[in-house]
């Protein structure tokens, strides 16, 4: 192996060798500086964990044992956090018919908006319709 310093050309999209380091010394390899501890207590942590959005796959698994959905359908609701809010919003709009709003945006709506080329932040069509 040829212990040596590169240099990456992104015009050419290539590395050339710009010098060669035959002992450990050439890389003067030095000991960190004198860092102070970092303390972050618990209080802060769980500030940060409640300003934190829901992931996806927790998202998923709250549209399973929450509203009753197959994995499929929740993987279909929560593939955009968009398309997400725009079910939870319709069924709660739905007076809480899950299953009914879960079809009517999966194959009703997302079934239109693919025809026309859409996305669902880009319908016409309101959760309140």
């Amino acid at each position: 192996m040829v212990q040596e310093t590169r240099l990456y050309d992104s015009d050419k999209h290539e590395t050339r060798s710009m010098r060669s380091k035959e002992e450990a010394l050439d890389y003067r390899y030095f000991p960190d500086p004198d860092l102070l501890p970092l303390v972050i207590d618990e209080h802060f942590i769980g500030e940060i964990k409640n300003t934190l959005p829901e992931l996806p796959s927790a998202k998923k698994e709250r549209f399973i044992y929450e509203f009753g959905m197959s994995p499929y359908e929740a993987s279909v609701l929560t593939s955009s956090r968009e398309l997400a809010d725009f079910y939870e919003a319709t069924e709660k709009a739905s007076g809480g018919e899950a299953k009914l709003a879960a079809n009517w945006v999966m194959v009703e709506l997302l079934g239109a908006l693919n025809k026309v080329g859409r996305e669902i932040t880009d319908s016409p069509v309101s959760h309140k319709c």
